[in-house]
C-alpha cells in the first residue's frame, strides 16, 4: 500500500468520523431524554476527536487532510431528523438510526484495519476501530433496552 493510498484511506475514515459526529449531534438535539442526549453528545465529541487525530496522521504522512463528511451524511442526518419528527423524539427510533450509522462505521474501520498499514497509522486505526465497535455494541444494548420502553420522553 502506498503512502498516497494510506492518506486516501485515512481521509475516508475522517469523513466517516465527521458523519458520526454530525449524526450523533443531530440525535442529541432531537433526543427528549437527558440520558440519551448525554450519550449521543459524548459520542459526537468522540468522533470529532477521532477525525482530528486522523487529520494529524494524514499531515504527518505528508498529505492534505479532508475536513468534511461524506454526501451520505446529509442523507443520514436528514433520516434522523425525519425519524425523530415522526417519532416525537422517541429514543428507540434515534438509537436505531445511530446503530445503523455505527454499523457502517464499523465496516469502514474494519476495511482499513485489514489493509497493509504499519506503525503509528496501524495503531491509530486499530484503536479507533475498537472504540467504534464498542459504541456499536452500546447502541445495540440501548436498542434492546429501548424496546422495553426505557427511553421514552422525560416527563
Amino acid at each position: 500500500m502506498t503512502i498516497e493510498d494510506t492518506i486516501q484511506e485515512l481521509n475516508d475514515l475522517t469523513e466517516t468520523c465527521r458523519d458520526g459526529e454530525l449524526g450523533y449531534r443531530t440525535a442529541a438535539a432531537n433526543a427528549r431524554n437527558t440520558q440519551l442526549e448525554s450519550v449521543f453528545t459524548d459520542y459526537s465529541k468522540q468522533r470529532g476527536h477521532f477525525a482530528r487525530a486522523l487529520q494529524v496522521e494524514v499531515e504527518r504522512l505528508g498529505g492534505t487532510p479532508t475536513d468534511s463528511g461524506t454526501s451520505t451524511a446529509t442523507v443520514f442526518r436528514g433520516w434522523i431528523n425525519l425519524k425523530s419528527a415522526l417519532s416525537g423524539g422517541d429514543g428507540g427510533a434515534l438509537i436505531a438510526a445511530c446503530e445503523t450509522g455505527e454499523e457502517t462505521a464499523v465496516g469502514a474501520f474494519e476495511l482499513v484495519a485489514n489493509m497493509d498499514l504499519t506503525g503509528l497509522t496501524k495503531t491509530l486505526v486499530e484503536k479507533q476501530g475498537h472504540q467504534v465497535k464498542e459504541a456499536h455494541a452500546h447502541m445495540l444494548r440501548l436498542k434492546a433496552e429501548a424496546s422495553g420502553a426505557h427511553f421514552q420522553k422525560n416527563d
